[in-house]
């Protein structure tokens, strides 16, 4: 097998490669002056299996069309078997139609992919897991659960501390992960307005005064969930807040708001690649979670 990385995860892909002892193909991914893409592949990959990593991160729909041309350039040159991990599903979100008029945008994008000569995907910590049903290409969904619980055991005082789902929604990850962590459960009920964003906490079930609080999630986008959850524990009582979830998109002012905010850490995975260092942001590497999955 060799390995190759779109623009959005060089250096995740170079984590894979390591771990799995494959080369990494030179793939250069430039831009025409009309602002069309430009790939060329130098390397020989007749023959052999190669699996591409790229995440569906800002600017998205260059990294899509990247990933396409990218699988026909590998076609052409006459690979085996062509495999795609996508670390973050960019238009994951856009999963179902609010509204007459707008499109399933999180099927469209599985089409596109499947219309390549791409033969099976590899999804991680999905925002809804009913989403590998929209490729008609095998498509396996893995989670970084793990990861996380290894690094709460590791870093954190868990005598007395209890795991808050975030939401209704997530309810089911919170309490997977609790019974790994063997924690009480909690929740919070919150309403977000569909037309500005904005997050309102209402109610919370559990009793956390004095206590650790874990938080996981599949995805922090504005940060807005965090920052208000954060501030209605602390308010009931909480000693410390510890924020988890698999991907970091920090829209807009997010990073900013994070570290004004009462929540005592974030951590994050490398999903979507950030070279910056951030107050309070901690980042897992998740190419140990893949390779496991591809070996397993």
């Amino acid at each position: 097998m060799k390995i190759i990385a779109g623009s959005s995860s060089p250096k995740l892909a170079e984590n894979i490669a390591l771990q799995l002892n494959a080369p990494l193909v030179d793939c250069d991914i430039d831009t025409f002056a009309n602002g069309e893409k430009r790939i060329h592949i130098s390397n020989t990959v007749k023959n052999q299996d190669v699996l591409i990593i790229q995440s569906f991160s800002k600017p998205v729909d260059d990294r899509i069309i990247e990933t396409a041309l990218i699988a026909d350039a590998l076609e052409r040159l006459g690979a085996h078997e062509i495999n795609l991990f996508i670390p973050w599903f960019g238009y994951s979100f856009q999963d179902k139609v609010f509204m007459p008029g707008e499109p399933l945008s999180a099927k469209v994008i599985a089409k596109i992919i499947e219309s390549t000569c791409i033969k099976k995907v590899y999804l991680l910590d999905l925002h809804n897991i009913s989403i590998p049903g929209f490729f008609s290409i095998p498509t396996y969904h893995i989670t970084a659960m793990n990861e996380f619980i290894t690094h709460i055991k590791e870093h954190f005082d868990l005598t007395k501390a209890m795991v808050i789902s975030p939401d209704f929604g997530g309810l089911k990850r919170a309490r997977l992960f609790a019974n790994e962590l063997h924690l009480e459960l909690g929740g919070i009920e919150k309403r977000r307005d569909l037309i500005t964003g904005q997050v309102t906490t209402t109610k919370l079930d559990g009793e956390v005064k004095g206590k650790n609080i874990f938080i996981f999630d599949d995805a922090i986008l504005s940060g807005q969930t965090v920052v208000e959850v954060a501030k209605m524990l602390k308010e009931q009582g909480a000693k410390e807040i510890h924020f988890l979830a698999t991907h970091g998109v920090f829209t807009g002012d997010a990073l900013e708001s994070l570290a004004k905010s009462m929540v005592d850490s974030v951590t994050v995975t490398n999903s979507i690649e950030r070279t910056e260092q951030f107050k309070k942001i901690t980042i897992l590497d998740i190419s140990k979670v893949l390779v496991e999955n591809l070996q397993g």
